[in-house]
């Protein structure tokens, strides 16, 4: 049953592109920064991993809407699911970011005295998993409702997250803009110094360009580091309330 809805489409993303690892090398960059700090940072490690796990499964299914609207990137391993399509690349990349963020967030608030997430806590994971969710449901209604860009849309949906949640812990304001600020500018690192360096033509290739402003810094779109920011800026903060028990 599984296999009837789902198909490696190796051949069929070999023919747009010659280089089916493009995507994965991304990925893969983003992990080992993950495995770093999971390493060195151990009293983060319960907020990385909880985070990415949580976060893991939002990856591809925003690309339901992405891939429609905003870019058109080549999988090493491809799904389809009636309108749906993903790739590996997309799990591990979502599993990735999310943890970064919470890593992030979460060593700049226990400098301000906040304690360490020591304790699996059920109930607060559980609810992590329903804000994701949440986050893709306004996000998906934002779309068919005002008709606009899909990045638009998880934009805008992570900014007011961020704003609710400032409003109940008002002292996480500064350390939630300053995640978002590392990530951001660490996005932009990622692709200047790297991404673009090996494949220096993907922007053209993947990316829609009516889905573009045009604006971009180093050859990096904007686009992207306004989404970095915005989604860390949100999952940072959203996983440690989520998963501190109080």
């Amino acid at each position: 049953m599984f296999q009837s809805y789902q198909r490696w489409s190796f051949l069929k993303n070999r023919k747009r592109d010659n280089n089916m690892f493009t995507y994965a090398i991304g990925v893969l960059f983003f992990l080992v920064i993950w495995l770093g700090i999971y390493i060195f940072v151990p009293k983060s490690r319960k907020a990385i991993l909880w985070s990415s796990i949580a976060w893991g499964h939002v990856g591809p299914i925003s690309e339901y809407w992405h891939l429609k609207d905003y870019w058109d990137p080549a999988y090493m391993l491809r799904f389809e699911i009636g309108n749906w399509v993903f790739g590996t690349e997309d799990y591990f990349f979502a599993f990735a970011y999310g943890g970064l963020s919470a890593g992030i967030f979460d060593i700049l608030i226990r400098k301000l005295g906040e304690k360490e997430l020591a304790i699996f806590y059920l109930w607060g994971y559980i609810k992590l998993l329903l804000a994701g969710l949440c986050c893709l449901f306004v996000m998906g209604a934002l779309i068919i409702l005002l008709h606009i860009n899909s990045l638009h849309a998880i934009v805008v949906t992570f900014l007011f997250g961020v704003t609710v949640l400032i409003v109940l812990r008002p002292k996480w304001t500064l350390p939630a803009i300053q995640t978002g600020i590392i990530a951001g500018l660490f996005m932009w690192i990622s692709y200047w110094g790297f991404f673009l360096k090996l494949f220096p033509n993907i922007i053209e290739k993947w990316w829609f360009q009516d889905a573009l402003c045009g604006i971009s810094f180093g050859g990096v779109p904007i686009e992207e580091v306004i989404w970095a920011s915005s989604t860390a800026i949100f999952v940072g903060p959203i996983s440690r309330y989520c998963t501190q028990k109080r």
